[in-house]
């Protein structure tokens, strides 16, 4: 019954709304403008076969996208199945809508500055991930 911690270090600090709401307004700012001025800053590193793991998050990964999915649910599920749980959180009914906010962040995020552009790397473009439609058939979906 009060808004999320968008700075969390996932223990809940009860604090005035309007408190909280100024709080998240400067972690936005923080993690839409002043942190990330390229787009590897806000979307992250290149990650390709051969890399060391985690060559970098980019400044909206791990806030707010991280926040969100450590925050929503139910922690007193079994082995954390909400959207704390990579093999869980797609099953969590507030997923689609917590990636498509991320998703309308980056397009926000593209008409801050001029030099706000998408990615042009095409072995990222030419990425492909396997999900599975209702019917439990595999899909490939392009990021192109």
């Amino acid at each position: 019954p009060f808004p999320v911690d968008l700075d969390s270090n996932e223990i809940d600090v009860i604090i005035p709304t309007d408190e909280q709401i100024d709080q998240n307004l400067n972690t936005m700012y923080r993690q839409m403008v002043s942190g990330a001025k390229k787009t590897r800053l806000f979307m992250g590193q290149p990650y390709r076969a051969g890399d060391q793991p985690d060559p970098g998050a980019g400044s909206v990964e791990n806030v707010p996208h991280g926040t969100m999915h450590t925050w929503t649910g139910d922690p007193a599920q079994p082995n954390n199945e909400d959207m704390g749980n990579f093999y869980s959180a797609a099953r969590d009914p507030i997923f689609f809508a917590h990636h498509g906010n991320i998703d309308r962040l980056w397009h926000v995020w593209r008409g801050l500055r001029p030099g706000n552009a998408d990615f042009t790397d095409t072995d990222w473009l030419d990425t492909a991930f396997l999900f599975y439609d209702e019917e439990a058939r595999p899909v490939r979906v392009r990021v192109r």
